[in-house]
């Protein structure tokens, strides 16, 4: 089974660089994980307060891994102290198989 988490992060534009300055070494950090298939936030081109999160992960395990991972909380302490998130919205899917469309 893949897990694929999904969704997207609303800050205030405005934050849009302090925003930008955390999500590069954190998503680099992540990538490296053990069972990271796939890892990146983009930015909606019309609403830089509007960032997409994809999330692609080899088990259940190596995901609850990344979730107690020391990064991660790093990560949304510096959010909390210096971006103005005004919301979080992820969905995570199980996904049973894959293939080209």
């Amino acid at each position: 089974m893949t897990l694929v988490v999904s969704g997207e992060i609303r800050i205030d534009p405005q934050d849009f660089d302090a925003a930008m300055a955390l999500v590069g070494p954190f998503v680099a950090t992540t990538q490296a994980e053990e069972g990271c298939v796939a890892y990146d936030f983009w930015v909606d081109p019309r609403d830089r307060g509007r960032i997409r999160v994809f999330e692609e992960w080899t088990s259940e395990a190596t995901n609850a891994a990344h979730a107690a991972s020391e990064h991660l909380a790093a990560f949304y302490a510096a959010m909390a102290t210096s971006v103005r998130v005004a919301s979080v919205e992820l969905i995570r899917y199980e996904v049973s198989s894959r293939g080209p469309l």
